[in-house]
């Protein structure tokens, strides 16, 4: 399975879990054939939840009006657009339209063929409720805690979320949601007192094992560069980074 292959599926990914978030009543989206683009008008000032996503260049080049009127009428000053690796004539595009690179986040997959089925030793929950998810994110994230709560919302979301209790207690979690035959993993955290134990780990490898156990073949994500290497110990590699490209109104 290639980096490129295992990009396309993430950006597929990536987009089903806005979209859940958009039927909960935080998002507002528009779609084009090949682009797509989320808005969060609560937040107009944070670029980082005006995020757009592209399949070609002639898909952008297209839908780059539309987009860029989408942010406009919302009042939003600033909004990206993702460029994945080997989306270099996307990335001249937008240059050409006076966007530059802003920041940069790490994409990493896996095809679950080429890891052993390491199971989990710590004991781990699998959760119906998002009400821990929610609580553990909102307590290592320190904000956003009206974002975060809209996972408590119906409709019952279509994730697995896995959770480690100690004592009652819950101090790790993450969840994966399927996409045709590829898990994305999202909402990984630790409590900050429960560091140290390799307890994300323990989630990573019940997330893996139960997608492997669905018949699903691959997995992918986007890291942060605290949760890089714990991602890399489990097999997963580097995809190379998405760039956003970011434009103000």
């Amino acid at each position: 399975m290639t980096d490129a292959e295992l990009n396309d599926r993430l950006r597929a990914n990536v987009i089903l879990f806005k979209h859940l978030q958009r039927e909960r009543g935080m998002l507002r989206h528009l779609g084009a054939p090949g682009l797509d683009a989320f808005s969060l008008p609560t937040y107009p000032a944070e670029s980082h939840f005006q995020q757009a996503y592209f399949q070609t260049p002639q898909a952008l080049a297209e839908g780059l009006p539309a987009l860029e009127d989408f942010y406009r009428r919302q009042g939003i000053p600033a909004w990206r657009v993702a460029v994945l690796p080997g989306q270099d004539e996307g990335a001249r595009l937008l240059g050409a339209h006076g966007y530059r690179p802003d920041n940069r986040i790490p994409a990493m997959g896996l095809a679950l063929a080429d890891i052993p089925d390491e199971r989990p030793t710590f004991p781990l929950v699998e959760t119906e409720s998002q009400e821990e998810m929610v609580a553990l994110n909102i307590r290592v994230w320190g904000k956003w805690d009206d974002i975060l709560s809209v996972w408590n919302q119906p409709p019952r979301l279509p994730v697995r979320t896995l959770v480690a209790r100690e004592e009652g207690r819950a101090l790790a979690c993450g969840f994966s949601l399927d996409v045709d035959d590829t898990a994305g993993v999202y909402m990984v955290v630790t409590l900050p007192e429960a560091r140290g134990r390799g307890l994300a780990s323990e989630v990573m490898k019940g997330l893996l094992s139960h997608a492997r156990a669905r018949g699903l073949t691959a997995s992918v994500l986007q890291a942060t560069e605290q949760g890089r290497s714990v991602y890399r110990k489990l097999g997963y590699r580097e995809l190379g980074d998405w760039v956003n490209w970011a434009r103000g109104a």
